[in-house]
């Protein structure tokens, strides 16, 4: 049996393995021919301006209809070859849902925005008794249901939502939200509390819907934007809670410098931890234990370097053991089609070239 950096090549009883299946090993430990490249963390996604345009169906229509944003998403994995199919497209769901004003962007390369935060303090914070209800969360959990109906048990279905300290800080505005950190911890501990609750029941919403796999998404929590004893004091513990109430499959993202961090980001109990920052997998491995990586292909190097470059940098992290190969910040809007075919196909032909 043949060993390349953790990988073996079981090609008699691994070669009709399907996406789905090839996902779900690598995430719970067990052997798998290949990493899998995927798109499930990070906070971009999968979505790019070239598969609009080769589907017809564009941004901002398919943020608001499940129709669209299941055919799109659909689209998308046909398109790139990625290992899962991902919804939604946007970061802003929840703090709409939740009554604050979006900015809708007016050109198919943009990101929505938060226009107006009309959280002021803990006084605000009343739990909708129909979130499900509520904005675009309808939309989303519909379209999960199109796809799953769509593809059945080949392909993972895997979603995504804001973290709870990140959608506090979408509540109140990031600025306001870190000075809190600082100044005002009951205000913090009462959002993140709320968030918590949140993130809890869209959670369980998805996974009833039709997602095999969700994302947690904590921008706000790297080591940019605070301290790593913040991070225990205020984003472990409802992290934990999440992953404690949650059974299905779950990774969590984190943007930017995460080193100082990182096993405490293993400590909270998902399957699998979702990097940007380039670390050295090998080092940090013992930090981690069981729990699996997905990245770090730098997405800003997937939009903007020649398909060549890309291949050479996938091949690196490759080498490195990275257990789901992946754009470490999700893969940009601008990112040419080409460019994640390259990164795609990289992947698929690491088995046959490490032979």
């Amino acid at each position: 049996m043949y060993e390349n950096n953790g990988y073996y090549d079981f090609s008699e009883i691994l070669e009709e393995l399907s996406p789905k299946k090839r996902v779900f090993a690598a995430l719970k430990g067990e052997k798998v021919d290949r990493p899998p490249v995927t798109s499930i963390g990070g906070c971009e996604g999968t979505l790019i301006v070239d598969v609009q345009k080769a589907t017809g169906i564009y941004l901002p229509d398919a943020h608001k209809e499940s129709e669209k944003m299941a055919r799109l998403a659909m689209a998308s994995q046909n398109l790139t070859g990625l290992e899962n199919i991902r919804v939604p497209f946007d970061f802003v769901v929840e703090p709409e849902a939740l009554g604050c004003v979006i900015k809708w962007p007016d050109k198919i390369d943009q990101e929505l925005t938060i226009l107006t935060h009309t959280y002021k303090t803990p006084d605000d914070l009343v739990m909708p008794e129909n979130l499900l209800e509520k904005g675009r969360i309808p939309v989303v959990l519909e379209a999960i249901k199109i796809i799953k109906k769509e593809v059945g048990e080949s392909l993972p279905i895997t979603s995504f939502m804001v973290g709870p300290f990140t959608l506090g800080g979408g509540l109140v505005g990031t600025t306001n939200f870190l000075v809190w950190t600082l100044k005002n911890p009951y205000y913090v501990e009462k959002f993140v509390e709320f968030s918590t609750d949140i993130v809890l029941e869209y959670a369980k919403a998805q996974y009833n819907a039709g997602s095999d796999i969700i994302a947690i998404c904590e921008p706000n929590a790297s080591c940019d934007m605070i301290d790593p004893r913040m991070f225990k004091t205020y984003v472990k513990p409802a992290l934990t809670r999440i992953t404690d109430e949650l059974e299905g499959l779950k990774v969590l993202h984190i943007c930017g410098k995460v080193g100082p961090i990182i096993q405490d980001m293993a400590d909270c109990g998902f399957d699998g931890i979702s990097i940007e920052e380039p670390l050295d997998i090998r080092k940090i491995r013992p930090l981690i234990g069981d729990v699996k990586i997905l990245g770090n292909v730098q997405s800003k190097n997937l939009a903007l370097n020649t398909s060549d470059a890309v291949r050479e940098e996938v091949k690196k992290v490759l080498g490195a053991g990275v257990d789901l190969v992946e754009a470490g910040e999700g893969i940009l809007l601008p990112t040419p089609l080409d460019n994640v075919k390259a990164m795609v196909e990289t992947v698929k032909e690491w088995k046959t070239s490490s032979q």
